[in-house]
């Protein structure tokens, strides 16, 4: 599995794509986003070292409310959208091959695959955060018993 030194979401392109996310987001907007983070912040350990989801339609910047440890959490200025913001980053990064941008937008894809990075789709990507997070669950899980053995079952002679 390959390693990437950071991992660029289209955020809302991801959430749409999120049922357990999707259902909030006309009623409360930042609880659908921290929902979103919730379910893909597990991924990073496995996949990246670090993971930016960059949202439209917010003044410019990072939100440092949402942002954590693996997680930063961006929003397009009003002039541009989230899309653009992803494209233009990937352009400009110094080792683009580095880098595995979450969208399943055909012109957003096209960009960043054409600037050297790799590309998931966001159903794809949805499913890593959905296995790393079983596997997290698991890792956490005491050990069962051991088996019985036949020893167990008959009393010493």
């Amino acid at each position: 599995m390959q390693r990437f030194d950071l991992i660029v979401v289209d955020g809302y392109n991801l959430l749409h794509r999120s049922p357990e996310a999707l259902e909030r987001l006309e009623s409360d907007p930042l609880s659908a986003r921290q929902r979103l983070l919730r379910q893909v912040e597990t991924v990073v350990p496995e996949r990246a070292d670090r993971m930016m989801v960059v949202f439209d339609g917010r003044s410019a910047g990072i939100d440092p409310a949402m942002t954590s440890e693996r997680v930063e959490v961006r929003f397009a200025p009003g002039n541009l959208t989230a899309d653009s913001v992803i494209e233009r980053f990937v352009c400009a990064y110094a080792n683009p091959e580095r880098l595995l941008v979450a969208t399943s937008d055909r012109a957003e894809r096209d960009v960043v695959l054409g600037a050297g990075a790799d590309v998931v789709s966001a159903t794809e990507f949805l499913d890593w955060c959905a296995t790393a997070r079983n596997r997290a669950a698991a890792s956490r899980r005491p050990p069962s018993a051991p088996p019985p053995r036949l020893g167990d079952f008959f009393p010493n002679d």
